[in-house]
């Protein structure tokens, strides 16, 4: 037992010995060193831009849809969530109301929105399926500046713009 421990004491010694050697090889000179130092600053930089920061969502505001997959909208098509979730708008032929339960990136209707039944001519009920399609399918929420931009879970994307 004692020459196995004596073995791993020297095993032990000579790598500590040879561990200060092996770093003098890596060592570079001061002005590498500098650099180095500089490019660390530089990637500690780029680590803390890259963490995504928390964006709250925009409550009690008005959105107007400037966009809906790409299309301008022929009617004015707005939403507003308060701060409890309790959400209202115009899909484009009926006025509804509901509340959604808000994440940190998604949107979920908590039930089907009450709507009021209008008719709708043909192409605006297209549309307006497009529209309840992302909003009921637990859309992806981002904002930037005024813009508010709803990805759907499925496909689809509508962008609203504040309005006052």
């Amino acid at each position: 037992m004692n020459k196995y421990l004596s073995v791993l004491a020297a095993g032990l010694c000579l790598a500590l010995i040879a561990a200060p050697a092996q770093a003098k090889k890596r060592a570079k000179p001061a002005e590498d060193g500098q650099a180095q130092g500089q490019q660390q600053g530089e990637d500690a930089n780029k680590d803390t831009a890259g963490i995504p920061r928390y964006v709250p969502f925009p409550h009690n505001r008005n959105f107007v849809l400037k966009e809906i997959n790409g299309k301008a909208p022929p009617v004015e098509m707005w939403i507003n969530i308060d701060s409890t979730g309790r959400a209202n708008g115009f899909s484009g032929c009926k006025n509804w109301s509901g509340v959604f339960a808000i994440g940190p990136d998604r949107l979920g209707p908590r039930a089907m929105p009450a709507i009021n039944e209008r008719q709708c001519d043909g192409s605006l009920a297209g549309i307006e399926r497009d529209y309840w399609g992302v909003l009921l399918s637990g859309p992806y929420w981002d904002v930037k500046g005024d813009t508010l931009t709803l990805k759907g879970f499925k496909g689809g994307v509508l962008k609203f713009e504040r309005s006052l």
